[in-house]
C-alpha cells in the first residue's frame, strides 16, 4: 500500500479560499462605487438648484429675491444632509459588505479545511483499516477469512522452492496489506500449506490491524492458543499450484463431519491437545539461533527479523502425537518412508471468539 497525497482537498481548500477573497473585493469595491455615483448625482442637482434660484431672482422684487435665496438655502441645506444621509449609508451598506463577505468567506475557508481534513482522516484511515499480514511456509501457503463453510476470500498461493524464498529478507516473507473488509461476518482465519517430501516442513505468521479486529483483537500469531488443524490427506507438492479455492471449501466441510479417513487424514479438526489421530504442532519463536543445519527443537533458520516477530512461533501437523513429543523429536522434520506421511495438505483456523486477550 502506498501513502496517498490529497490534491483534491487541497485544491478544493484553494479554489474556495481564492472564491472567498473574491467576494471580499467586490463587496468592498461595490460600496465605493455606489458611494461615487451619489456624489456625482448630488453635485450635479446642485448646479441645476443655483442657476434655477438665480433666473427667479433677476425678474422678481427684492422681497421675492429674499424668499427666494431663503427657500434656496432650506432646499441646499436639505439636499447636503441628504447628501450626507447618503454617504453615511453608502458607507455602512459598504462596512456591513464587507463585514459579511469577509466572514462569509472565513466561514467558508473554515468549512472548506474541515472537509479537507475529514477527506483526509478518511483516506488515512483506509491506510489505518488495512490487516498486515507477514507469512512464510516451508514450503506453500495460502490464507483467507471466512466462516466453518468456507473461505470467503483468499490470498497468496505461494510456493518457496528455496531457503531464502522461506527465511530471507531479500526475497524470503511476503508481506500483505488488505482490507479490513476482508474479515467482515468472518468467525474463521484460515491458513492452507503443504510442502516437499523433504527436510522440513512448517508455517509462520503475524496478522496485525491496529486498534484490533472483531474478535480477533489486534495481533494474531502462529502458535497462539486455539488453532486447529485438519490434515486432509489430499497431497500437493510445491510447483503443484496448491489446491484450489472450491477444493479447500469442500474439505473445511468434511473435516466439520469429522469422518474422514483415519488412515491417511486427522478425521477432522484437532487442535494442540490432539486425538489419537494427530494434533496441532507448536515449535520454536523467532528468536531460536540455528545450530548449523535442522535437528529436533531447532529445525529452522531465523526468519527475517525485520519484518517477522519474535513472538511467532512455527507451526505444523503432529500426524503421531504418542510417540512424536516436540522438542525431543520432531514433527518438522520430514519422516521419510510412505507417500504421505503428514497427511497434508493442511488446513489451520482460528476462531475469532479462541483469540487470546492481550497481556
Amino acid at each position: 500500500m502506498t501513502t496517498r497525497a490529497y490534491w483534491n482537498g487541497l485544491c478544493l481548500l484553494g479554489a474556495v479560499a481564492l472564491a472567498a477573497a473574491g467576494c471580499t473585493d467586490d463587496g468592498g469595491e461595490g460600496g465605493v462605487d455606489e458611494v461615487g455615483e451619489a456624489d456625482g448625482t448630488t453635485e450635479d442637482s446642485d448646479s441645476d438648484s443655483s442657476s434655477s434660484t438665480d433666473a427667479e431672482a433677476g425678474s422678481e422684487s427684492m422681497d421675492t429675491t429674499g424668499e427666494t435665496e431663503t427657500e434656496t438655502e432650506t432646499e441646499t441645506e436639505t439636499e447636503t444632509e441628504t447628501e450626507t444621509e447618503s454617504e453615511s449609508e453608502s458607507e455602512t451598506d459598504t462596512e456591513t459588505g464587507t463585514e459579511t463577505d469577509t466572514e462569509t468567506g472565513t466561514e467558508t475557508e473554515s468549512e472548506s479545511e474541515s472537509e479537507t481534513d475529514t477527506e483526509s482522516e478518511t483516506d488515512t484511515g483506509g491506510m489505518g483499516d488495512a490487516i498486515e499480514v507477514v507469512i512464510t511456509s516451508d514450503n506453500a501457503y495460502g490464507f483467507g477469512y471466512g466462516t466453518e463453510l468456507g473461505l470467503a476470500n483468499y490470498f497468496g498461493g505461494i510456493e518457496n522452492t528455496t531457503a531464502g524464498q522461506i527465511f530471507n529478507c531479500n526475497g524470503g516473507p511476503e508481506l500483505y496489506d488488505i482490507p479490513a473488509e476482508a474479515a467482515d461476518n468472518a468467525t474463521y482465519l484460515y491458513i492452507i500449506t503443504w510442502a516437499d517430501s523433504s527436510v522440513t516442513q512448517g508455517v509462520i505468521a503475524r496478522f496485525r490491524k491496529v486498534g484490533g479486529l472483531m474478535g480477533f483483537g489486534e495481533d494474531v500469531l502462529t502458535g497462539d492458543e486455539g488453532w486447529e488443524v485438519c490434515a486432509t490427506g489430499m497431497n500437493y507438492s510445491p510447483g503443484s499450484g496448491g489446491p484450489e479455492q472450491a477444493v479447500i471449501d469442500d474439505r473445511i466441510q468434511a473435516c466439520n463431519l469429522g469422518n474422514l479417513d483415519p488412515n491417511t487424514t486427522s478425521g477432522g479438526w484437532v487442535d494442540e491437545v490432539g486425538t489419537a489421530l494427530g494434533a496441532v504442532a507448536v515449535g520454536e519463536d523467532n528468536t531460536t539461533p540455528y545450530n548449523g543445519g535442522p535437528q529436533a527443537g531447532n529445525e529452522f533458520p531465523l526468519v527475517c527479523p525485520n519484518v517477522m516477530p519474535e513472538e511467532a512461533r512455527w507451526m505444523w501437523f503432529n500426524w503421531d502425537p504418542q510417540n512424536v513429543v516436540w522438542p525431543q523429536t520432531s514433527p518438522f522434520l520430514w519422516p521419510g518412508g510412505g507417500s504421505n506421511p503428514d497427511h497434508q495438505f493442511l488446513i489451520f483456523r482460528l476462531a475469532a471468539d479462541l483469540i487470546p486477550p492481550p497481556q
